[in-house]
C-alpha cells in the first residue's frame, strides 16, 4: 500500500489518556484517526476509574472539543460488565440519560455510544435514536449468529478478540454487516490470553471498585490478571498464540473491518501506541504495545517486532493456529526467533 493512500484511511479509534500529551500525539497523526472513545467522569467503564476532578475533567473536556473540530466522531462507554442490582433500573437509566444531556449541553453530544448493556442500549434507542449504538468486545459476540440476535439493538459491533485472525471468519462477519447495513470493528492491541478463563471474573471487578479489590489481592497473595501470573511463570510463548495484531499488519483486515480500536486508556507509554499504528511501522518490544503491558515482567528481555517473518500475519502461525493449540512448537520457534537479549 502506497503511504499516500495509507494517509487517507482514517479508520483508528484512539482511547482518551491524561498520562501524555493526547491532543499533541494526536494532532501527529490526526490523518488516520476517525474517533476518540473515553468514558465520562464519574461513569463507570472497563477500565478503572480515573482520578476524578475538575482539572481531569477539564483537560478532557478540551481534548474532546478538539476532537470533534478536527472531525473525529465522539464515542462515549457505557461498557461495564456489571451494573449490580441497577442493571435494569430508573436509575441507571436516568443516569445514562442524564449524562448524554450533559454533554449535548456541552456541545458534545456523542456521535457514538458502546455499551455491554442491552438495557441501557434499549434506553438510549428509544430517547435518542440518531446515535450509533455499538456492541463491545465484552458482549463476547462470536459470529454471525449472534450478532443477528442484536440487529434492532445495535449498529455496529467489535468482533469476539478469540477470533481476530481468522480470515475466514472476519469475511464471513463484514459480509453479513453490510447486508444489514451494519458495520464491525475491531481491537487490535489486546495482551491477553486467547480464551481467558479469566476474563468474565476480571470484567466484573471493573464494576465494582476493581483498584480496591486489586490491592486487596496483592495482600492475599492473589493475582487478578491471569495473564501476568501465567506469563510470569515462564509461559511467554503463550502470548504469541495470543489475539493481537501488529502495526504492519493492519492492512490484512481493512478489508473486512471499519474502525480498528486502539487500547491507550491504562497504559504506560499509550503515545508510542498511538504511533506505530498510525504508521503501521514498528521497531522495538512488542509487549509494549500491548494491553495491559506486560513489559515490565521481562526486565531484561524484548520481542522484537520487527524480526517477525513477513508472512506472520497470513500464515497458518499467525491466523488460526493458535485454536485448539496441541502444542506443535511453531509459536516457540517464533517466540525464539523474536526474543532478544537487553544484555
Amino acid at each position: 500500500m502506497e503511504s499516500s493512500e495509507l494517509g487517507q484511511r482514517r479508520d483508528l479509534a484512539v482511547g482518551y489518556f491524561g498520562n501524555g500529551d493526547f491532543i499533541g500525539s494526536c494532532q501527529r497523526f490526526i490523518h488516520r484517526l476517525s474517533e476518540v472513545f473515553f468514558s465520562w467522569p464519574g461513569i463507570l467503564s472497563c477500565r478503572p476509574d480515573p482520578v476524578l476532578d475538575d482539572e481531569y475533567k477539564a483537560r478532557l473536556l478540551e481534548a474532546l472539543r478538539w476532537c470533534r473540530a478536527k472531525g473525529m466522531k465522539l464515542d462515549t462507554l457505557f461498557n461495564c460488565n456489571c451494573y449490580g442490582e441497577r442493571a435494569v433500573s430508573t436509575s441507571l437509566r436516568d443516569q445514562v440519560l442524564g449524562v448524554l444531556d450533559e454533554m449535548g449541553n456541552l456541545g458534545l453530544f456523542p456521535d457514538v455510544v458502546t455499551t455491554t448493556s442491552p438495557f441501557i442500549a434499549a434506553m438510549i434507542r428509544r430517547t435518542f435514536p440518531k446515535i450509533e449504538l455499538r456492541g463491545s468486545v465484552n458482549l463476547r459476540v462470536h459470529g454471525t449468529t449472534g450478532f443477528q440476535y442484536l440487529l434492532e439493538d445495535f449498529d455496529s459491533f467489535y468482533l469476539s478478540r478469540e477470533h481476530h485472525r481468522d480470515f475466514d471468519y472476519l469475511q464471513a462477519c463484514a459480509e453479513w454487516a453490510c447486508s444489514q447495513g451494519k458495520v464491525v470493528c475491531m481491537q487490535v492491541n489486546s495482551g491477553c490470553l486467547r480464551e481467558c478463563p479469566y476474563q468474565q471474573f476480571h470484567d466484573n471487578m471493573h464494576g465494582h471498585d476493581r483498584r480496591r479489590q486489586s490491592q486487596e489481592g496483592k495482600a492475599l497473595d492473589f493475582e487478578v490478571f491471569l495473564c501476568k501470573k501465567h506469563y510470569s511463570k515462564g509461559n511467554l510463548v503463550d502470548f504469541i498464540k495470543a489475539t493481537w495484531i501488529r502495526p504492519e499488519d493492519v492492512r490484512f483486515y481493512r478489508p473486512y473491518v471499519s474502525t480498528f480500536k486502539l487500547a491507550t486508556r491504562n497504559v504506560t507509554c499509550p503515545e508510542k501506541i498511538l504511533e506505530a499504528y498510525a504508521k503501521e511501522s514498528y521497531s522495538g518490544n512488542l509487549l509494549e504495545l500491548m494491553d495491559p503491558n506486560i513489559a515490565p515482567l521481562f526486565p531484561n528481555l524484548i520481542l522484537e517486532n520487527s524480526l517477525f517473518p513477513e508472512d506472520w500475519a497470513t500464515s497458518g502461525i499467525g491466523a488460526t493456529c493458535g485454536q485448539n493449540c496441541v502444542n506443535c512448537g511453531k509459536c516457540q520457534a517464533i517466540l525464539d526467533k523474536v526474543t532478544v537479549s537487553r544484555y
